[in-house]
């Protein structure tokens, strides 16, 4: 996969500009409405669907690239992003300012709960669908991390050896073993509690 890794992947966080301490951080300034697109993806709330212009990027060429890949599965789901001007948002530390969504996994054959999310064990994770949904959120480059239950990265780490899909040098590089939250050295895919239902991504910041 070589190439395409290293394009992929964020790069080290200790290049000035590419941390996002470079993004505000407690306020939306500019927001954009991610757009209703129910065959493309499903907003949870819309109200709170508000987000800075590369989040809603990573999204829409997401969703259409998962789209393409696998017709036959459900739109993705979108959780919580931020509220139309950011600030705090009730029940989450993050999602201030508009970097941060909520963002369903996949399930029994490429199914999403329309309900909002539930929690999704390792045995019951749809391995193909999520790796290619995580594979499509590197690939747009616009990636900072990905939080996740460990539980299932190591189930994702597995399939993507397995099928050779990565390499196990490879797989380290997105995929760190271990409950560790320590994303400034290594990795992409971290641990966080509370993370089996979805996935919570952070996207990087364009120069302003």
């Amino acid at each position: 996969m070589g190439p395409w890794l290293n394009e992929a992947l964020p790069a080290p966080m200790d290049s000035a500009e590419q941390r996002l301490g470079t993004c505000p951080k407690s306020h939306l300034s500019n927001g954009v409405q991610l757009p209703a697109a129910p065959d493309l993806y499903k907003r949870w709330h819309p109200d709170k669907a508000w987000a800075r212009a590369e989040m809603v990027e990573a999204i829409t060429r997401v969703s259409e690239e998962m789209a393409w890949l696998m017709p036959e599965a459900d739109p993705i789901v979108i959780g919580d992003i931020s509220t139309r001007y950011g600030g705090v948002l009730e029940g989450h530390k993050s999602h201030r300012a508009g970097v941060d969504a909520d963002v369903g996994l996949y399930w029994g054959n490429g199914r999403m709960h329309k309900g909002g999310f539930r929690d999704v064990s390792a045995s019951e994770l749809d391995l193909e669908a999520n790796w290619l949904l995580i594979r499509s959120l590197l690939d747009t480059g616009l990636v900072e991390r990905i939080l996740l239950d460990q539980r299932l990265i190591n189930a994702l780490r597995a399939y993507t050896i397995a099928s050779g899909e990565l390499t196990e040098d490879e797989a380290e590089r997105i995929f760190p073993l271990g409950y560790t939250r320590m994303w400034t050295h290594t990795g992409v895919v971290h641990h966080a509690p509370n993370h089996k239902e979805h996935l919570h991504l952070r996207v990087l910041c364009w120069e302003d």
